[in-house]
Formats: structure tokens, sequence, C-alpha cells
């Protein structure tokens, strides 16, 4: 569990692509689980970034900025291909989140 020195809950913030095949049921689903994932965990659940168009970052880029800003250090997504479905890009981005914001990249599931 993780826990601040002031007995603060951490910030957690998640992170999900949507397809286009993807329905408001599932998307609900997958968010409430990275929510009881946050509180299972210690973490404050802040909100979720969604990425809605495929090859463009902008929640990505607004999730970093925003991690910087809170000073959080945090991340759920439902799997390490909703950042990338590409690996050296993936990795690439994972690293970003690490060395911009000092976060760490949590997933539900195994991609």
């Amino acid at each position: 569990m993780f826990a601040s020195e002031a007995g603060v809950q951490p910030l957690m913030y998640g992170y999900m692509r949507v397809m286009p095949e993807d329905g408001d049921d599932q998307l609900g689903r997958v968010e409430q689980q990275m929510r009881a994932f946050a509180e299972t965990e210690g973490f404050y659940y802040a909100t979720t970034l969604f990425e809605y168009t495929s090859g463009v970052h902008r929640a990505y880029d607004e999730l970093a900025e925003e991690l910087k800003r809170a000073e959080a250090h945090h991340v759920i997504t439902p799997s390490l291909s909703h950042i990338s479905a590409h690996p050296i890009l993936r990795d690439h981005m994972v690293e970003r989140l690490e060395h911009d914001a000092d976060a760490v990249v949590f997933e539900l599931s195994e991609p």
C-alpha cells in the first residue's frame, strides 16, 4: 500500500484509449476496475483521461502535464497497449512519464 507521510492518499490518474468498437458499458466497467484498483492500493483516483483518436496523443500529453502540475506520480491503464500498440513507442511514452513526472505506470492486465 502507498501512503504519504501526512496521511493523505496519493493521487492516481487513469489513462484509456477508446476504440470505435468500445461500448459505453464496457468503458464504464473498465474505468470502475481502475478506480477499484486505485482504492485497494491506497490511492485517491483523480480522473480518467480518454484518448479518442488513433495516432494522436493529446490526452497523453495532458496526462503528462497534469501529473507534473498536481505533483502526482501514479497512472493506471487497462493495459500498456492503451498507451501505444507499438512496443518501441509505448516504451518511450512510459519512460517519458517516468522521467518527466517521476511516475509509475500500473496496468490492470498483462498486454
